[in-house]
């Protein structure tokens, strides 16, 4: 078993793609047993409907268990489950939501704001999930299904997870059962890790893994409330890692070989589960939490060659010097799946958000550079997004969308006395859309468990359990709901090129701004190509530019942070754009700062692209007048180094000080591309010869061939403008 991994790997690659389903209903039959069960309850509740739809799919569905895996986790679900929820969200819509979410029907459809219900961002509480298993939470959900049975209430809570629980434990048992039909040492391994599942908590390694994938799969796939982090893995596993070793279970090399066949797994999941997971960080005493596994598993990430599954970077001052040597090594290499997270600053950042000091010290990261408190905290990660760079266009037209003419915000005129006038314009617009979009949100909170309650996270999260409550309507010890501002540098360079043209150089009156805007630039080109000179902008570290920027940040946060939600929690911050500054920028047309008609919003907190020209210092030096401390949902610095700034000894000493001086100096996070034009230009003439070149995209990484042309195109530039 453990000198097959290398033979195996091309077919295990593909397993999650034409998986061979088998032991079990296909998707109509399962579709027919759900009706029918559905048919005795219709009268007891969303939730109730629920348990009965997932204890049918997991004693029911069709099984797979590739021939060559030694881990088991896909259940055929089909679109029972989504049709389900799409049905309760449209009663939804239609009933309590309908008229306080039409205040922000055009703002949607025109990509100024989006505002929804964000089931795709958490995680159970994984220490507790790893400390018992599938069976001790079961046996946990039946102690305070006594405590509470004199309320009715909290007993159907309980009453319907059990119901749940009970029917993993039987699809593990399934599973098992199929592993040992195949009289294989992969299927006994496999059989015999899901039976001591059943039975209690992991007590290896090979089972703490498969526990990881099996309820990961359940929680995402079957109950729909979508798993962004694995946790961190270095110090859950660490303890088992040990005692298989200290035992004589297994061998070093055994061991390894399981840790290839675990992540392999998970790189074959594809970038789509943009399934993430952290290292290192800090125990509760403070003291540093990476080990000698934790460089175990870079190496054996390294060897595999893949860039999925992502790793967040639990940095901190005292963090291991090897491990961080490793890290920096890695992504010198090419490797460019990290983003470090200033976990003391982060800390801070929840405290501010009334999370106590104990439970902010258990930082986890969801998706991309989401910062929470684990185990206690639902989050909402993307609940609502702001497209900030809409707010000038608004401003010059008077309120109404430049293309269309419908009125989207407040009427603020056309004409102003000065640029501050200008300026408080922008925010008012700003200003007015967020906090209707924070309405939608807020209402929105209060329907979460009408749609999707969760059955198998709940459970999970050790505050729901005791309190007998929905992890989405109170049980999270602290259930809040985030706002995401994306385009903030075409927002401020926008302002400061107004400020100057307009009011300053007076080189141009607002009426021909907005003539030459309406053209996309064709009436004005050499005004454009001067704008687009000028270095005056965010990323250079130019103090005016800077102050716009701090100031425009703090004001956006200050909106939102800690303004209550519709879930007994608050709002939260983050500014970040992931891919929603194409759908932004698309309905946009040409911008002062010399953004062409429909061309995507500025990235995440990062200069306009090729408007950072005074080097990566200056950028990091702009980022950090913004106080992180008000980001708690986070942002990220993007920093493109060219192949030659981290070359030797003597590159590795500037990469170490640029990350370490950057974190200590209060940036909230950072990831790296190092790029070299000449080979990304050779990529896109001649993909074949570079399969493996990685690009860290957003929050996640992907392979540059795989990219649009026009995203390619971008790299180029970056590439090009990097130091």
């Amino acid at each position: 078993m453990y000198n097959s991994f290398e033979t195996s790997k091309d077919s295990l690659k593909e397993q999650y793609k034409e998986p061979k389903w088998c032991c079990g209903d296909g998707e109509e039959a399962l579709r027919e047993r759900v009706d029918a069960v559905l048919e005795s309850v219709r009268k007891d509740g969303v939730e109730r409907q629920k348990a009965e739809i997932l204890a049918c799919i997991f004693r029911h569905a069709q099984l797979f268990l590739h021939e060559d895996d030694i881990f088991a986790d896909q259940i055929r679900v089909g679109r029972i489950l989504r049709v389900f929820q799409s049905a309760n969200y449209s009663a939804v819509m239609k009933g309590p939501c309908h008229e306080s979410l039409a205040s922000i029907q055009s703002l949607q459809q025109h990509a100024v704001v989006e505002a929804g219900m964000d089931f795709g961002h958490i995680a159970p509480d994984w220490e507790y999930v790893q400390k018992r298993g599938i069976a001790g939470i079961r046996e946990d959900l039946a102690h305070y299904r006594t405590l509470n049975a004199d309320d009715p209430e909290k007993c159907k809570y309980y009453d319907n997870r059990i119901m749940v629980y009970d029917a993993m434990l039987d699809c593990m048992r399934r599973f098992a059962e199929l592993a040992q039909s195949r009289h294989t040492a992969k299927g006994d391994f496999v059989a015999e890790n899901l039976r001591a599942l059943c039975a209690g908590e992991p007590q290896t390694l090979a089972q703490a893994m498969q526990l990881t994938l099996f309820y990961y799969f359940c929680q995402t796939k079957i109950d729909d409330v979508i798993v962004r982090s694995l946790g961190g893995l270095d110090r859950l596993y660490e303890p088992l890692w040990r005692r298989d070793l200290e035992s004589g279970r297994y061998t070093e090399a055994q061991l390894r070989t399981i840790i290839r066949y675990f992540l392999w797994k998970i790189s074959a999941m594809g970038v789509t589960a943009n399934l993430p997971f952290y290292i290192c960080g800090m125990k509760p005493d403070g003291s540093d939490a990476s080990s000698d596994f934790t460089l175990a598993l870079l190496e054996e990430y390294e060897a595999l060659d893949i860039y999925d599954p992502k790793i967040h970077v639990m940095y901190h001052p005292g963090m291991d010097a090897r491990v961080l040597e490793k890290l920096l090594s890695m992504i010198r290499s090419g490797k460019n799946s990290f983003v470090f997270m200033n976990t003391p600053l982060i800390s801070r950042s929840l405290e501010k958000l009334g999370i106590g000091p104990e439970d902010a010290k258990r930082v986890i990261v969801y998706g991309c550079y989401e910062a929470a408190a684990e185990g206690t905290e639902v989050p909402c990660t993307c609940g609502g997004k702001i497209n900030l760079a809409k707010a000038v266009e608004l401003a010059l037209f008077d309120g109404a969308d430049a293309r269309t003419g419908e009125q989207l915000s407040l009427h603020t005129g056309l004409t102003f006395a000065d640029f501050d006038a200008f300026y408080e314009a922008v925010m008012t617009h700003l200003i007015r859309y967020t906090t209707l979009c924070m309405d939608a949100l807020a209402e929105y909170d209060r329907h979460f468990t009408d749609v999707c309650p969760s059955l198998i996270m709940s459970p999970a999260f050790p505050p729901s359990l005791m309190r007998g409550k929905d992890v989405y309507a109170g049980g999270a010890k602290y259930g809040n709901t985030s706002v995401v501002g994306a385009g903030l540098a075409t927002l401020v360079d926008s302002l400061l090129a107004v400020k100057r043209i307009v009011f300053e150089e007076k080189s141009h009156t607002l009426d021909e701004l907005r003539e030459i805007l309406l053209s996309n630039w064709e009436k004005a080109p050499l005004l454009r190509a001067k704008i687009l000179k000028n270095r005056q902008k965010f990323g250079n570290a130019d103090p005016e530019a800077d102050a716009l920027t701090a100031d425009v940040a703090a004001r956006f946060a200050s909106l939102i942070n800690n303004r209550p939600n519709g879930r007994g929690g608050v709002f939260r911050c983050g500014l970040f754009s992931v891919d929603w500054r194409y759908r932004m920028g698309k309905d946009m047309i040409a911008t002062p700062d010399g953004r062409l008609d429909a061309e995507p919003v500025s990235k995440n907190t990062a200069a306009v692209i090729g408007q950072d020209r005074a080097g990566v210092t200056a950028y990091l030096n702009s980022l950090l007048k913004l106080d992180a401390e008000t980001i708690p949902d986070g942002y990220v610095a993007d920093v493109a180094l060219h192949e030659s700034a981290v070359r030797g000894e003597e590159g590795m000493q500037a990469f170490r000080g640029l990350l370490t001086t950057f974190m200590e100096r209060g940036g909230f996070s950072v990831h790296f591309n190092i790029l070299s034009p000449d080979a990304l230009i050779n990529a896109q003439r001649e993909p074949e010869k570079y399969r493996n070149l990685q690009i860290r995209l957003c929050g996640w990484n992907v392979r540059f061939i795989d990219l649009e042309r026009s995203v390619q195109d971008e790299f180029i530039r970056m590439s090009s403008n990097a130091m």
